[in-house]
């Protein structure tokens, strides 16, 4: 079985190697996966794995349904659409939106464009949205990473075939991955902790809680 950083790998190879090979790998690998190459098949399921964490991850914000939960569903949604990370930090008095609570200083995390409506929030919070945003951006960051790599790669590689500049890339940035690995799990787990414990605390209960004997027949005949 493999394991998370051998998931990860995949998915971050399989990304990365897409930009290198300007979209020829994608087909590349899906045709082996058909003729049945082990190589192929293995890494492309690796990469699936990555991806279910990720949807599954991100499906939580659609069970925020609850009115008191309304809001946070809105704001994680502008986060994972904007292309910016939330790091813009704002100084002076501001209430958090979601707790109500006045801060000295807060996270800004406004939706770009015109007439839209300021959104602070605690500092408390930056770890999440970040973190949120990373997961979400993940396949961004990656091609990001990839392309400034090849921008800046030695010309002795420019001239080679797309798979040996590959295998240098894989080389090269072992280090990276292994980091973005690490940043990821921690990542992933803090979001899913965070969107899990809220949805359960927010949820409607019943008003009334009749003991466990309540629902045993009656045991005593009627007259």
């Amino acid at each position: 079985m493999a394991t998370d950083l051998e998931n990860f790998q995949a998915y971050f190879h399989i990304k990365a190697f897409d930009v290198i090979s300007a979209g020829q790998f994608k087909k590349h690998i899906s045709k082996c996966r058909e003729c049945g190459d082990q190589w192929a098949v293995q890494m492309y399921t690796r990469h699936c794995t990555i991806s279910n964490r990720l949807r599954d991850m991100t499906s939580l914000i659609s069970q925020l349904n609850t009115p008191s939960s309304h809001l946070l569903q809105k704001i994680c949604k502008d986060v994972i659409s904007c292309a910016q990370p939330p790091i813009k930090v704002l100084t002076g008095q501001n209430t958090c939106c979601l707790t109500g609570v006045s801060v000295e200083y807060c996270v800004d995390l406004t939706k770009p464009g015109k007439n839209a409506k300021e959104v602070h929030v605690h500092p408390r919070f930056w770890h999440f949205f970040l973190f949120l945003w990373f997961c979400s951006k993940l396949e961004y960051v990656i091609r990001a990473c990839t392309k400034q790599w090849v921008d800046n790669m030695d010309d002795s590689l420019k001239t080679k075939e797309y798979m040996d500049i590959c295998k240098e890339f894989t080389v090269q940035n072992e280090h990276l991955t292994a980091r973005m690995h690490g940043l990821f799990e921690m990542a992933q787990a803090y979001v899913t902790a965070s969107l899990l414990t809220h949805r359960d605390k927010a949820r409607v209960q019943p008003v009334l809680h009749p003991p466990a004997e309540f629902f045993q027949p009656d045991a005593t005949p009627v007259n």
